[in-house]
């Protein structure tokens, strides 16, 4: 575990006994047995249990123990979970002082397997603060395959760990599925920096096929082409789609040549009638919100 983990663990623990001392005295009972007598049953059973009336059950961090989180809470994710969350966080990183490293990685991969949707959703979660993130990629990348919302978006929204360990394949793979699935794509983490010319034709070509079965489109999706826009024929495509687009599409195109800044993106964004300052992604997502 390195200092921040550590420290992040040390923080964890404070937060949850301010919130909830009963629970956080047992959960630190449960953990000192397993140190004592490790077995991947009770851990289990540890981890799953959390969240239960008895424990934890659900409740909200008190503001103290927020703000013991938020150094640590880049994405403004930590600081919004409730005392379970944090406790589920605590248990996996405790597991790290418990046993040798590939123990570890074997109980956490585990748990991906017997997991629950709230549980797989908590660990994908998890990921961007545990010890050997390396090792959990393909569990991630198991979650950007999912259809169940709320599983892609653990890793989508809120966390960096595809945007620091996602090949480019994962990654494009990760930005189609956003657009497949409707969940909002701009505010992913990374999105500019990791975007690349094989995204921004994929992206193109799911939406040529997407109008010509008559159905709608993301509008963020257009960011990623507009970036990317180089050639006369990529020109050419956003000046067709600024013409057939909403409103959302339009302002996307504009925002997204602007942010491109060569001098063809620029004077094809001119040519479309640009004139005022371009907006922001989150201005572009209020619009008809």
């Amino acid at each position: 575990m390195n200092n921040n983990e550590q420290t992040l663990f040390s923080a964890l623990k404070d937060a949850l006994s301010l919130s909830r001392p009963e629970a956080f005295t047992k959960l630190d009972e449960e953990l000192k047995l397993l140190e004592k007598n490790f077995s991947h049953q009770q851990f289990n059973y540890l981890f799953a249990i959390a969240p239960s009336p008895r424990w934890f059950n659900g409740a909200p961090m008190i503001p103290q123990s927020i703000d013991l989180l938020k150094p640590f809470d880049d994405h403004h994710k930590i600081s919004n979970w409730t005392c379970s969350q944090v406790a589920r966080l605590t248990i996996l990183l405790a597991l790290y002082n418990l046993v040798e490293k590939d123990t570890y990685i074997a109980c956490i991969n585990e748990l991906f397997k017997t997991a629950d949707m709230n549980e797989l959703t908590m660990l994908v979660q998890s990921l961007p603060h545990i010890p050997e993130k390396e090792a959990f990629v393909e569990r991630a990348r198991e979650a950007a395959r999912s259809n169940i919302e709320q599983v892609f978006c653990a890793v989508a929204h809120q966390s960096d760990f595809a945007k620091c360990f996602f090949d480019a394949a994962g990654w494009n793979q990760l930005i189609l599925k956003a657009a497949f699935l409707a969940v909002p794509i701009w505010p992913i983490i990374g999105l500019r920096e990791r975007s690349n010319p094989e995204l921004a034709l994929m992206l193109a070509d799911y939406a040529r096929e997407r109008q010509a079965a008559g159905r709608d489109l993301p509008w963020d999706l257009y960011c990623c082409i507009g970036w990317q826009a180089k050639t006369n024929e990529d020109m050419s495509f956003l000046k067709q789609q600024y013409q057939i687009g909403s409103e959302e599409i339009q302002s996307a195109i504009l925002s997204s040549l602007s942010e491109n800044g060569s001098a063809k993106a620029l004077d094809t964004a001119k040519s479309l009638g640009a004139k005022n300052e371009p907006k922001s992604w989150q201005e572009i997502a209020l619009l008809h919100a």
